[in-house]
């Protein structure tokens, strides 16, 4: 593995041809070596120099970039020097810091050192991996997602839900001998129950990130009431988006993995734009949905095609800022044939672009919709075939949570025979087991496959 006591150091800017480079040095002996190196003092505080190293003769001028322990990438004293010069000169600055008691880093070093010293967790080290290896557009979204903690706050709540169960059924063994129910069995098993269900959730209901980290993303954006929803549900064949008559029921981004013939895709079910937001809420809603927005590869345009009025779509479509890939008119069950194309013909005129008609009731060109979709990914992307190593780091979140679900069914088990003091031990079972996808626990071998993923210098 690394010995975190020496100080590092690494060409970060990768192998593709630039202009400026950077050497990254990082350890307690940061300082001095800088001081050796220049020939100059450093104070121990973040700033920027621009200094001139003489190397055989040679002057080379350098921007110095300091960031001191604890409030740096790695936890430790870094510097970056960033050089303009040809790769012979970077080797000649190299050669001569590689001389000054330092060594050579290893793939991802930089990154386990910010793990080991509490900078990030396992979880956001293995995003740090998926961004450096990512080839398009969509791979880095998915990455980003997962540096953003996105498991981790998902486990986290989790954990927290466990954890006051535990505490509750504790606290009845405590007292036990004074016959006070703190919770009881039939509570106890609910509570077990659904936290099973959450982590059922977290593996099937919710996108893997192996799939993710692959996969596009498709938003449906539009006004409120327009048939968002319930157009998620018919393409998914799920009914997981909530629907309603009343407008706003969407009041969050919600995700869901939507498979087609040649490709899948993630599926975001935006709630819908409101033109002048009324209060926080709707405000945060808007918020969310452009995001969204913004970061979609395929943009779906949803219209109700009852509506008389159209101005508020027309707003909306300028607050996007962005071309929509694909316009829908919905609810078309509601009208005739002939109003139907009337409405579709004025829905052209307002907007300049041609509306799919579709119906959810009758199932009415849902799979042309599909088609569509899988014809607009299949245009803006490219297919990889880097996701082999991907799916064995993400297998051990996976299992971890199977492993959670296996203790907490049988601490409901143990509740029914009224067995606490067993059910207590399984709950913290569980909690060891979620505990292994944020940091504690890790086998030194599981580390050595993730970090030795990175590229030298990060």
């Amino acid at each position: 593995m690394y010995n975190v006591n020496d100080t590092i150091i690494a060409v970060s800017s990768g192998a593709t041809p630039s202009i400026k480079k950077i050497i990254r040095i990082s350890g307690d002996r940061t300082f001095e070596i800088l001081k050796s190196f220049f020939d100059k003092d450093f104070e121990k505080r973040k700033k920027i120099a621009t200094l001139s190293a003489n190397i055989d003769g040679l002057e080379i001028e350098c921007w110095v970039y300091l960031f001191c322990s604890p409030n740096s990438y790695t936890g430790e004293d870094i510097a970056e020097i960033h050089i303009c010069g040809c790769d012979k000169i970077i080797e000649l600055i190299f050669s001569k810091l590689l001389s000054l008691e330092c060594r050579a880093a290893l793939a991802g070093e930089f990154t386990y050192r910010a793990y080991v010293n509490g900078k990030m967790d396992l979880s956001v080290a293995e995003a740090v991996a998926l961004m450096i290896e990512s080839s398009n557009q969509y791979q880095l979204m998915a990455a980003q997602k997962l540096f953003g903690g996105s498991i981790e706050k998902k486990v986290g709540k989790i954990r927290q839900d466990i954890l006051e169960l535990l505490s509750m059924i504790e606290a009845g063994l405590d007292f036990g001998a004074e016959d006070i129910e703190i919770i009881s069995n039939q509570k106890a098993i609910e509570s077990a129950q659904k936290l099973i269900g959450e982590l059922k959730e977290l593996i099937s209901g919710s996108i893997t990130f192996e799939q993710i980290s692959q996969a596009p993303s498709v938003v449906i954006a539009g006004a409120a009431n327009a048939g968002k929803s319930s157009l998620v549900n018919a393409l998914i064949g799920e009914q997981r988006s909530i629907v309603s008559d009343q407008s706003g029921t969407t009041r969050d981004v919600l995700e869901h993995w939507l498979r087609l013939n040649k490709c899948d895709c993630v599926l975001f079910d935006c709630a819908g734009i409101v033109t002048t937001p009324d209060g926080i809420l709707q405000n945060l809603a808007n918020e969310a949905a452009m995001k969204a927005v913004k970061d979609a590869i395929i943009l779906i345009f949803c219209a109700d095609i009852t509506k008389e009025n159209y101005l508020d779509d027309v707003q909306i479509l300028k607050q996007i800022k962005k071309k929509p890939n694909i316009f829908i008119a919905s609810k078309s069950d509601l009208l005739s044939d002939e109003q139907a194309a009337d409405a579709k013909t004025k829905l052209k005129n307002i907007f300049d672009h041609d509306f799919l008609v579709l119906s959810v009731h009758q199932n009415k060109s849902i799979e042309n919709l599909k088609k569509l979709i899988e014809q607009n990914i299949i245009k803006q992307t490219s297919t990889t075939s880097e996701a082999g190593e991907k799916t064995a780091l993400t297998e051990r979140h996976r299992q971890a949570v199977n492993e959670a679900m296996k203790n907490i069914n049988s601490a409901a088990i143990e509740f029914e025979n009224k067995n606490e003091e067993i059910s207590a031990f399984l709950l913290r079972a569980a909690l060891e087991n979620l505990s292994k996808i944020e940091a504690e626990h890790i086998d030194e071998s599981i580390l050595d496959t993730i970090f030795s993923r990175f590229c030298i210098g990060k």
